[in-house]
């Protein structure tokens, strides 16, 4: 169960698209600087390849896929997930469960190269990465990851761009593509500092600083604690880490305790109560209701909603 999936609108696509093969049938939605491809399946079927020559992202809209990329275990793609993939690298995937009846929807922005370069050489300049001599990196490698709600947003206003007859959307389209891009930059950047910190804490502060917040979620925690941990002043660490990150210290910490309440839910049956002070915080009122707003559902309605799925 993913609380971060979404429904995109893809009225307009299907009033006017034609549908002419039952596996990846493409329409293709161009701008100057990039093209939106939807891909339906309508059959079962293995093995289908798939490669670009610019960056691409790849997000599910409907069903399921299983992806078997270069250098990367193969992972069920689901609904509110996403892959960005290097130029000229091959996918190569499964369709288990397309049918007629439950189509596979799939979405895939093809980027020019040279304005994914641009937004990285101005990221590199105006807001320099700590600790890593490579800078800011879109396409580098495969990059599986789970949308946030500003991911999902930004994904369903392109879709509504790129389909609807405006003389502007190029305009439109590169403003909300630059934002995409920074914004999947960041949570690469969280997903291996953060989160994966473990082959870089020795030798980057901010994935030091990670591990000490994985360590005391159960904590009270301080920026200016956070802070020393970097040896940072706490204006200049506040701003490298939600410039790199895109999150404050603290949003950061409390998503890392939503994430731990979600897991708990999962597997225990502790009481709410008590799920809300393991994972740290200290007033029931405002762990309710910033689980809902991270999740759109209630903590209660969560786990029962986990429980019907293991049933079946």
């Amino acid at each position: 169960m993913n609380p971060m999936s979404a429904t995109f609108d893809l009225t307009r696509h299907l009033q006017t698209r034609k549908l002419e093969q039952v596996v990846e049938n493409r329409t293709a939605y161009t701008i100057d600087t990039a093209e939106l491809n939807i891909y339906e399946t309508h059959h079962f079927a293995e093995k289908v390849e798939l490669t670009f020559n610019t960056p691409v992202l790849a997000s599910m809209i409907r069903g399921k896929k299983v992806m078997h990329l270069p250098n990367t275990p193969s992972f069920e793609f689901l609904p509110g997930e996403s892959v960005i993939m290097p130029a000229n690298e091959t996918m190569c995937i499964d369709f288990p469960e397309a049918r007629m009846q439950n189509p596979t929807q799939c979405l895939a922005l093809a980027m020019a190269p040279d304005k994914v370069k641009q937004l990285t050489d101005y990221l590199n300049d105006k807001a320099p990465l700590i600790d890593q001599k490579k800078g800011w990196q879109f396409d580098e490698s495969n990059f599986y990851l789970t949308n946030d709600s500003t991911i999902n947003q930004l994904i369903a206003r392109l879709i509504q761009i790129f389909t609807e007859n405006n003389t502007a959307k190029d305009v439109f389209a590169n403003l909300v593509m630059q934002e995409l891009v920074i914004r999947l930059m960041q949570t690469k950047a969280r997903q291996m500092l953060l989160m994966n910190y473990h082959p870089y804490v020795n030798t980057n502060r901010l994935a030091h600083v990670g591990k000490y917040i994985q360590d005391r979620l159960h904590e009270q925690m301080t920026v200016k604690e956070l802070a020393d941990q970097a040896c940072m002043s706490e204006p200049n660490f506040f701003r490298c880490f939600k410039q790199q990150f895109g999150l404050t210290p603290i949003e950061y910490i409390n998503n890392q305790r939503i994430q731990q309440a979600m897991r708990l839910l999962k597997t225990t049956n502790q009481c709410l109560a008590d799920v809300c002070f393991v994972c740290g915080f200290n007033n029931v009122t405002y762990f309710l209701k910033l689980f809902k707003k991270t999740t759109g559902i209630t903590p209660a309605q969560f786990r029962k909603t986990y429980r019907q799925l293991q049933l079946g």
